[in-house]
């Protein structure tokens, strides 16, 4: 057990619960256990052990970073503590209870192998679903919202709410981005009902002080099951030139140093191919490990694991060579942080190969965030 604590700490930066003071770890630690197996062994970025931050217990707390201020009372409710994950205030979280403890808020600053909204609120509400700690989560009754200003985009951000039968009556999230941070807001009443506790955590969601940001992000969408099970014949397996390295790394690498982007560190968004292709989430899925594919292609997407931001994703990057044939299929695992890239693909991989791939093999070239910019390592020559 140690060592898996140890790994997703590594990997994914935090092991969160729902409401931190009051919740059983159990639950977490289940819905990242998939997560946890891709990662064992991997490297890590610089990383530190949980750690609370001391705060004035009267003074607002900003993350610098997204200028986001975190008050001693939001709404009714009282700041218990903010706690770091990662170094460098790459992964926050904070929790806020109301007099009675009726109500738990639970506020994520973090970095993501993805930034699309859409995409990474539908794999947290899964995982959401199998917390058997909150009772249980009628999903069939769930309201769902866009939210968002010019601040932050109109529509980029989403907001759920379920009824529960249990300890809680109802839970409900909310997630937009802002930059290359995601920010995740969990909400559980004991006596409010889901219609209630929807606009309590509206009021919240928009209320959220944070100073301008100079990109926006686009308007998110509610991911829906993907229609018919594709089927993907495995792919073979290509080598690529340095040339297609360079090209590869570099394209992430200028997605990590600048600080306003609003794309995911994935191959398809550092060639700029993912445009608004709508997603959809394949039958494969189960809580913390969720597949997503491009509902018009049906091509494979991505792999989200858990909810602390690490995705297995491919895409194509690259030159067509001299023989014309076509631009390779990238495979990388990434948390924000760091991206890790495999071995390519001649064509599209089935999500059981990616799987493999990324259990079973060594990753031969790197980028990795630093305080200022990014670094690449490239596979050695023979």
């Amino acid at each position: 057990m140690n060592r898996i604590i140890a790994v997703l700490r590594a990997l994914g930066g935090a092991i969160r619960t729902t409401h931190r003071r009051r919740a059983s770890r159990m639950s977490a630690m289940r819905n990242a256990a998939l997560a946890v197996a891709i990662a064992a062994g991997l490297p890590t970025a610089a990383h530190a052990e949980p750690e609370r931050i001391a705060v004035d217990p009267g003074a607002d707390w900003q993350h610098a970073p997204t200028g986001i201020r975190l008050p001693p009372t939001l709404n009714g409710l009282q700041r218990d503590r903010i706690t770091s994950f990662l170094a460098g205030d790459n992964n926050i979280g904070s929790t806020y209870f109301s007099p009675s403890e009726d109500e738990i808020l639970s506020i994520y600053i973090y970095r993501s192998g993805s930034y699309d909204v859409s995409m990474m609120m539908d794999a947290t509400a899964q995982s959401i679903f199998a917390n058997d700690r909150l009772g249980t989560v009628d999903t069939s009754a769930g309201l769902y919202a866009n939210f968002g200003d010019a601040m932050i985009g109109e529509g980029s951000g989403l907001r759920t709410t379920y009824p529960v039968e249990g300890p809680f009556r109802s839970t409900g999230l909310a997630m937009f981005q802002r930059g290359d941070w995601l920010i995740k807001l969990r909400m559980s009443s004991k006596t409010g009902d889901a219609a209630t506790l929807d606009k309590r955590l509206a009021l919240i969601a928009a209320g959220l002080p944070l100073s301008p940001a100079a990109g926006k992000a686009p308007p998110a969408y509610r991911i829906a099951p993907c229609e018919d099970a594709r089927a993907l014949p495995k792919a073979r397996r290509r080598d690529l030139e340095m040339t297609d390295w360079l090209l590869s790394t570099t394209a992430i690498s200028l997605l990590y140093d600048s600080s306003e982007t609003a794309a995911s560190f994935t191959p398809a968004d550092a060639a700029g191919e993912q445009g608004r292709s709508i997603l959809c989430r394949d039958a494969s899925s189960q809580p913390g490990r969720m597949a997503y594919r491009h509902a018009d292609s049906g091509e494979p997407y991505a792999i989200v694991f858990g909810d602390s931001g690490v995705v297995a994703s491919v895409g194509s990057i690259g030159f067509a060579d001299e023989n014309a044939n076509p631009r390779p299929i990238l495979l990388t695992l990434g948390n924000g942080m760091r991206t890790q890239f495999y071995r390519a693909f001649e064509t599209m991989p089935p999500f059981e190969q990616m799987l493999e791939a990324v259990n079973d093999e060594g990753f031969l070239a790197v980028v990795e965030r630093t305080g200022d910019g990014s670094t690449i390592s490239l596979p050695m020559g023979d």
